[in-house]
C-alpha cells in the first residue's frame, strides 16, 4: 500500500506540474518562471500541510525524486507544449487529476497522525489547492477557489466520500480509486458546464 501511495503521489505531482506549465506558458512566462510555477503549485500545498501536522523533515526535502519529476515534466511540456496543447482540455484534465489524487494523499498522510475526520478533510484540501492558490496571488490574480470554480468543494466532498466509504469499511484500495475519481469526474464535469456554488444556489 505505502508503494501505491508513492505512486499516485508522483502521478499527482506530474499532473499537476504539466498543468502549472501550461498555464505559466500561457501567461507568457519565461522558461525559468515556467519551472518556478511549477515547482510552487506541485509542492506548495503538500509543504503547508507538513508543516501543520509537523511531518519532517518535508516530503519534497526528504526524497529528491520529487524535484526530479517536476522539473523533467516542466522542461518536457515546455519542448513539446505546441503538440500537448493541441489536446483538447489539456489542461483541464491534468489539473482535475493533480486535486483528485492530492486531496487523497493528504487525508492519506493525515490519517497516520489518527486526527479527527474535519481535520483530515481538511489537510487533504490543502494538500490540492493550496499550491495553485500560491500561484493565483504570484499572477496577481483572485485565486480561482475563492471565486468562481467547484475546487475545494470537491475536495471536500471528495473528502467525505472517503470518510463515508471507510465508516462502511470498503476496502481501502477501492476507497482510495472511488474518492479520486469522484473529485476527479466532477472537476472535469463542473469545468465543462461552467458550475459554480452561485450557480447551484440561489445566490446572485
Amino acid at each position: 500500500m505505502t508503494e501505491l501511495i508513492f505512486y499516485l503521489d508522483i502521478f499527482g505531482t506530474i499532473s499537476f506540474a504539466v498543468a502549472a506549465s501550461l498555464m505559466a506558458y500561457k501567461k507568457n512566462l519565461d522558461p525559468f518562471g515556467i519551472l518556478v510555477i511549477s515547482v510552487i503549485t506541485s509542492v506548495g500545498g503538500g509543504t503547508l500541510r507538513d508543516i501543520l501536522l509537523r511531518n519532517y523533515p518535508i516530503f519534497w526535502i526528504d526524497n529528491i525524486t520529487y524535484l526530479i519529476v517536476i522539473i523533467i515534466s516542466s522542461i518536457s511540456t515546455q519542448i513539446f507544449i505546441k503538440y500537448i496543447s493541441r489536446i483538447t482540455d489539456i489542461l483541464l484534465i491534468f489539473d482535475a487529476i493533480g486535486i483528485g489524487v492530492f486531496t487523497v494523499i493528504g487525508i492519506k498522510i493525515s490519517l497516520n497522525f489518527h486526527l479527527h475526520p474535519l481535520i483530515s478533510i481538511t489537510m487533504g484540501t490543502i494538500t490540492a489547492v493550496f499550491g495553485g492558490l500560491i500561484r493565483d496571488v504570484l499572477y496577481n490574480e483572485i485565486p480561482v477557489i475563492l471565486h468562481k470554480e467547484l475546487y475545494a468543494t470537491l475536495c471536500i466532498t471528495g473528502g467525505a466520500v472517503f470518510f463515508i466509504l471507510k465508516y462502511f469499511q470498503i476496502q481501502v484500495e477501492i476507497n482510495y480509486a472511488v474518492s479520486m475519481l469522484f473529485i476527479i469526474i466532477t472537476r472535469i464535469v463542473a469545468i465543462r458546464y461552467n458550475l459554480s456554488l452561485k450557480s447551484l444556489t440561489f445566490i446572485k
